[in-house]
């Protein structure tokens, strides 16, 4: 361990994840000790430099560098890098991975960075398959190559890294082998300085591919065919093949700012936008734990009018701890759909309603799903839209529910749109329940509106609570 402590890289490693788990003679290590000296050539602190990964043979550098490192899951170490980047736009962010976990499983999150433009830096390693779990096809594996999926040799034709790197707008690309490891030197430490998405193919070679196909040795043909040009063509990118020749070098190095740029129509100026501000006051609530639940039709502003209800209760008491969850199934509009919203003085220990105190029903959908059953506490509220709710389903409720009936969805059809009739509902909610202040509602209400909307849904707000007050005259 004393000896490895010395190591002119010791700094950069994690000692304590030695030996790796590469097999003996494998390139993965060169391709990790090249990032490293490109990092000290570049002078760059190490506190600044992440390096995310995926799954595979080459994804492992990440646990064996001592920087910030995040080993994400299988083709998705693109997005983990892009979250990071986003975070912490001062770091400096590198992907390491082989060729399916980037290429492959990951492939459109690969295209995808070089058409956003972020700084990000991939490096992949190519060594033409799967070589992790025993060396199966993948997307760069040559045609006729022979693993433990194509014993008869691959029928497709391979993925050219290169050019899908140029064609996906890459600002930075390079190809080099790890057999060149001062020419991977160079292209690495160029990608790092170019400001935008750099893309590196390293071509290195794995023993179970040499293996199956009877090669000798790949390292040897990759420093018997590759030739290092100064300058490359079209032609160039095609040349990848180790038994004829391969073209290596910079391909592309342009600096963000002179990738194309569309020039759009722009739309005529519009005014400006009338402005709103609704002014609440929040106080101490008598409430110690509240479980209240909106359910409907997908579509129906369910989910919209649970982050209202939570949005005002904070409003109102901004010390009550509240937890909001939902569910909808995969057609999302038309299908069933509800929310649910847990306030509490104390901590809540378990996200979910189980029986709401307050059961808003936008329509019957819910309840013919269980049977015409409706989940509520005997002791409880129902608020339901008698355009939408089958009212004979209430009937089953004990008499110590106390039910309200309004008509939110031909209210907002007849007055407003009726995708506003979720707000006419909770305007009548805070008129007949009185459990949120009507400013703290209507204030959330108009945080949460679409611009050029505001006005229309705080006057479905204003609608319900009218609604409300003549419902309470009446009774």
């Amino acid at each position: 361990m004393e000896a490895i402590s010395r190591h002119p890289y010791a700094e950069f490693l994690r000692i304590e994840m030695m030996p790796n788990i590469w097999c003996s003679g494998c390139r993965i290590g060169r391709i990790k000790n090249a990032f490293i000296e490109a990092v000290q050539h570049l002078g760059y602190d190490p506190d600044k430099c992440t390096v995310v990964s995926g799954i595979g043979c080459s994804s492992r550098i990440a646990g064996y560098l001592n920087l910030d490192s995040i080993h994400a899951t299988h083709g998705r170490a693109i997005p983990t890098a892009l979250g990071v980047k986003l975070a912490k736009p001062h770091l400096k962010v590198t992907v390491m991975g082989g060729d399916g976990d980037i290429l492959g499983i990951g492939g459109n999150h690969f295209l995808a960075l070089g058409r956003h433009g972020h700084d990000i830096n991939v490096f992949c390693m190519n060594n033409y398959g799967y070589s992790m779990t025993g060396f199966q096809h993948g997307p760069t594996t040559p045609l006729g190559a022979r693993t433990i999926t194509t014993s008869g040799g691959s029928p497709y034709a391979p993925v050219n890294p290169v050019a899908v790197a140029l064609a996906a707008g890459y600002t930075f690309v390079a190809r080099s082998t790890s057999s060149h490891p001062y020419h991977l030197l160079d292209c690495m430490i160029s990608a790092m300085k170019n400001a935008g998405p750099s893309f590196v193919e390293i071509l290195i070679p794995c023993m179970l591919f040499e293996r199956r196909n009877k090669i000798k040795s790949l390292e040897g043909l990759f420093l018997e065919k590759a030739i290092i040009k100064e300058t490359l063509n079209e032609k160039d990118i095609e040349q990848t093949d180790f038994t004829k020749e391969i073209s290596l070098g910079i391909f592309r190095d342009a600096p963000i700012g002179q990738r194309p740029q569309l020039s759009l129509v722009k739309s005529a100026k519009k005014g400006a936008a009338k402005k709103y501000h609704i002014d609440f006051e929040s106080r101490a609530s008598d409430i110690e734990y509240m479980q209240i639940r909106m359910e409907g039709t997908g579509g129906q502003g369910i989910v919209q009018g649970g982050k209202t209800m939570i949005n005002a209760a904070m409003n109102m008491d901004p010390n009550l701890n509240s937890t909001m969850t939902k569910r909808y199934g995969p057609e999302m509009k038309g299908g069933s759909c509800l929310t649910d919203v847990l306030l509490s003085a104390q901590p809540i220990d378990y996200p979910f309603v189980e029986v709401p105190d307050l059961l808003l029903m936008m329509s019957d959908i819910v309840a013919k799903e269980r049977g015409g059953e409706i989940i509520v506490n005997k002791n409880g509220t129902i608020v339901a839209d008698e355009s939408m709710v089958d009212l004979s389903l209430l009937e089953k409720v004990p008499s110590t529910v106390k039910v309200f009936k309004l008509p939110a969805t031909r209210i907002a059809r007849e007055n407003f749109r009726v995708v506003v009739a979720n707000n006419v509902m909770m305007g009548f909610v805070c008129k007949v329940t009185s459990i949120i202040d009507k400013n703290c509602i209507r204030a959330a209400i108009l945080k949460s509106a679409p611009p050029g909307t505001e006005e229309m849904n705080l006057a479905a707000f204003d609608k319900g609570y009218e609604f409300g007050e003549s419902c309470n005259r009446d009774s």
